[in-house]
């Protein structure tokens, strides 16, 4: 078991050194293409492999990011082990939320523009270079505000927020202790 995390540990290192191409015009001929970690059974993270998907398209009411970091939570483990009700078919890009660059748009999509820095909860999908999702789940980042801070922003804090304010019906004069939290990781 040991070797096979060392492995597993060398095969990561090998596919986080990789460089872009130093021709441009290579760049452009792989457009079609992107990275994604890919889910091919359920499992350790020996199940988890770097793969080359098609370029996804933003739909109507879409904006299509270029992620520059996604989260990491409790979900996306129980996904990947399968211990979920009704767990997705597998091969599937795991991740819920991300944050990156707006690259494009679909049609009657308002609000956004190319160059926007913005984070989005996504239905999966969200470990990988590119990700498309329907403009009511992306959200303008500030100024202030870093890629991975972003990614790490969205589902902690709508689940904080939840339980705080609809679970345990928290209102202004009430006191809450809160004796244990954790949950977020951020992947650049």
């Amino acid at each position: 078991m040991a070797k096979e995390g060392t492995e597993i540990a060398e095969e990561t290192e090998q596919m986080i050194d990789q460089k872009e191409p130093d021709n441009p015009v290579c760049a452009v001929v792989d457009s079609k293409e992107m990275r994604a970690v890919v889910l091919t059974g359920f499992g350790g993270i020996n199940k988890l492999k770097v793969t080359k998907r098609p370029m996804p398209e933003p739909q109507g009411g879409e904006v299509k990011i270029r992620v520059k970091a996604c989260g990491l939570n409790f979900l996306d483990l129980m996904v990947r082990q399968g211990n979920i009700d009704n767990p997705p078919k597998t091969p599937l890009v795991p991740g819920f939320e991300c944050s990156g660059i707006v690259e494009s748009v679909g049609e009657n999509t308002k609000g956004f523009e190319i160059g926007d820095r913005v984070m989005a909860f996504v239905n999966y999908n969200a470990w990988a270079e590119v990700v498309c999702t329907p403009l009511d789940f992306v959200h303008k980042i500030p100024d202030d505000m870093t890629f991975p801070e972003a990614a790490a922003f969205s589902m902690n804090f709508v689940a904080a927020y939840m339980m705080l304010f609809e679970v345990a019906n928290l209102r202004e004069g009430m006191s809450v202790l809160v004796h244990s939290a954790g949950g977020a990781v951020v992947s650049l």
